[in-house]
């Protein structure tokens, strides 16, 4: 089968480690968002997909869009009979959605229609859902919408953090979508019921801003769900004055207390009240310092019981 790929981020690896390994299945060429900084002060790097595809032997096309010029030109010549999209970041447009006689298919980590959009599995975890699923769809024009060739039940293991989630959930969708590719031809399209969407946009830089005054569950959940961005911060009042922190690694313990009230430290990390209940924080991260286990931290800033973080 002619098949093309397109990805950006590290859960899309897996997907194409996998097709190139299938020799019925190995791209003809990968698209992907061109070289980006991951740091400040770092100098643009390839994407994730980008790294592994060259790493792979595979020729790679980093375009700003897919959807017209050159990229467009390209991707025609290449005649695909299937593209395959895992978390590329571009929409796609008539020109490219009907290009292949297979079309493009998607895996979308979440049990459509609910959670359609750019974070599902970051969004799920905000609201503290635990049973969700997995989905492989073909694309159309509205955003997520497009008919369901395949679903599977996934138990998001409420000990790991967004970022674990979607790797785990990148790995679960390259065997999905090696499924889907084997009967494609055979396979009968289910709509998705419209009625029943839910929406999952990105996250912004506030959603990791935390606030004690939430229940203990709501502010583990906060902190999982904002991994790797934008990451959860919290601000501890001293008499220097305020400090932001990184926060990580959360677990819910016994406890009660004025929200945001330390109220003990020890050997797991900085145990904190909420409203109601009580987290413990494992590990922090002050700016421009290493990421450390909690109480190493507050020793470091002499940090005891009775310290007060913004509720």
């Amino acid at each position: 089968m002619r098949l093309v790929f397109f990805g950006t981020p590290a859960m899309a690896c897996p997907a194409l480690a996998r097709l190139a390994s299938q020799a019925e299945f190995r791209p003809l060429a990968v698209f992907t968002q061109p070289p980006a900084r991951r740091s400040r002060r770092g100098a643009p790097e390839p994407s994730p997909v980008g790294a592994a595809a060259a790493a792979l032997g595979l020729p790679v096309h980093e375009v700003q869009s897919v959807n017209e010029g050159p990229a467009l030109e390209a991707l025609r010549a290449l005649a695909p009979e299937v593209i395959v999209v895992v978390a590329f970041g571009q929409i796609l447009k008539r020109a490219v959605l009907e290009l292949p006689v297979y079309g493009c298919l998607n895996f979308h980590p979440s049990l459509l229609p609910r959670y359609r959009g750019a974070a599902p599995v970051q969004r799920a975890v905000l609201e503290g859902v635990v049973d969700s699923g997995l989905t492989i769809m073909r694309l159309v024009r509205k955003l997520d919408a497009g008919p369901i060739l395949l679903q599977q039940p996934w138990r998001m293991d409420p000990a790991k953090d967004a970022e674990e989630l979607l790797a785990e959930a990148g790995e679960r969708g390259a065997e999905m979508l090696l499924d889907v590719l084997r009967d494609l031809p055979r396979l009968a399209p289910q709509p998705q019921d419209d009625a029943q969407a839910t929406f999952a946009p990105p996250l912004d830089k506030p959603d990791g801003e935390l606030r004690f005054g939430r229940s203990a569950a709501e502010v583990a959940n906060r902190i999982r769900a904002v991994q790797p961005w934008p990451r959860a911060t919290a601000t501890l009042l001293q008499p220097a004055g305020p400090k932001r922190v990184l926060v990580y690694g959360p677990q819910l313990v016994p406890g009660e207390g004025p929200p945001g009230t330390v109220l003990r430290v020890d050997g797991a990390g900085i145990v904190v009240a909420c409203a109601p209940g009580a987290v413990c924080l494992r590990e922090l991260q002050l700016e421009g310092k290493p990421r450390l286990p909690a109480r190493d931290v507050a020793n470091g800033l002499r940090l005891k019981a009775g310290a007060q973080f913004e509720a």
